[in-house]
């Protein structure tokens, strides 16, 4: 069973431009995902919302949808 992640999540710095923010999430998780041969083809920033990245996870077929239940599922849930 894996930890789960130590980070939380934070306001962006001001001044951050949210949009290389947000295409720099996008590339964490594609790669994160695919350490776990798990690929969502239509993975992509969005325009931000608030002041905070969007990111579309977009559509997946049934073989991803439990790929990533069974990665999700062999995790422990963080408390709070």
């Amino acid at each position: 069973m894996c930890a789960p992640s130590t980070r939380s999540w934070s306001e962006p710095a001001p001044g951050t431009d949210v949009h290389h923010l947000g295409d720099a999430l996008v590339n964490r998780l594609m790669t994160a995902l695919g350490r776990h041969d798990i690929t969502f083809p239509s993975l992509g920033a969005d325009f931000p919302l608030g002041g905070q990245p969007l990111i579309m996870l977009g559509r997946a077929n049934q073989e991803t949808v439990e790929k990533l239940v069974a990665l999700l599922d062999s995790v422990r849930p963080s408390v709070g």
